[in-house]
């Protein structure tokens, strides 16, 4: 693992979870204090900043965000925020690295169903066909790297990454 890999990770965007397997190595990187200070001063150079906090790293711009960019940033990831909106009204005891399993939430799903969760997932998914919108579902829980499956041979079992935290601190900060 170099600097370079994981620079060109995180200027994609990506939030890098301690407990991502997928990431894991990177994580490691940063976690080792001379290869994170080494990587900070570099990045400082280039005006951004290196946050590493609750088991996640992302970069940021050295200042303060405009409300412009604040209002892309909040675009851009208003569908995660959909996600863990509806995931938290399911499952309120989800926590980063938490287990949760695809059949409990559709279990969730059926008893807590109500008009505003069939608006927000109508939102999302536009249909309320809950088999297919809920593998969607699970499916952009992933790709916001919100969520891993714990073994790619079981479709029932997913760790909760550290990101959670980031965005759902960011929420509060906006609130």
């Amino acid at each position: 693992m170099d600097i370079a890999t994981v620079f060109k990770t995180m200027m994609k965007g990506v939030i890098i979870s301690r407990n991502s397997q997928k990431y894991a190595q990177m994580a490691l990187f940063l976690l080792n204090e001379e290869n994170y200070i080494k990587y900070e001063g570099i990045l400082q150079e280039l005006g951004y900043e290196l946050n590493g906090e609750n088991g996640y790293f992302y970069l940021s711009k050295s200042e303060a965000l405009s409300s412009d960019e604040l209002d892309r940033f909040v675009h851009k990831h208003k569908e995660g925020f959909m996600l863990i909106a509806i995931l938290k009204q399911l499952m309120p005891y989800v926590r980063s690295n938490s287990v949760i399993k695809y059949t409990e939430f559709i279990a969730e799903y059926e008893q807590k169903k109500d008009a505003l969760m069939l608006q927000k997932w109508r939102y999302i998914f536009g249909e309320s066909d809950l088999k297919s919108s809920s593998e969607k579902f699970f499916e952009k829980l992933e790709k916001e790297m919100i969520i891993e499956k714990i073994d790619n041979d079981d479709n029932d079992s997913y760790r909760v990454l550290n990101v959670l935290d980031y965005y759902l601190s960011f929420l509060e900060s906006v609130v």
